[in-house]
């Protein structure tokens, strides 16, 4: 981690990029306060949603007369994962 003035970076973005771009981070600050932080960019890995279709077919069973209650659905349904 490198700690750097407003200043600094002003004049030599170039090189703290170089310098984010190989993983390190780079610590801004102002009056020797942190201020901001650059850091590598990542991008984000969005999980996609679970396919629910069992579970509301077994919820619709439910409804239609079984004697299974929906804490005991969502129980199962837990433990299965």
């Amino acid at each position: 981690m490198v700690a750097v003035t407003v200043r600094e970076v002003r004049l030599n973005l170039s090189k703290f990029l170089k310098l984010v771009e190989h993983g390190e981070q780079v610590i801004i600050r102002n009056r020797n306060t942190p201020v901001a932080r650059i850091v590598p960019y990542r991008e984000l890995s969005l999980r996609g949603f679970p396919d629910l279709s069992a579970f509301r077919n077994r919820q619709k069973k439910t409804r239609a007369g079984s004697r299974l209650s929906s804490e005991r659905i969502v129980r199962e349904d837990r433990d299965q994962r």
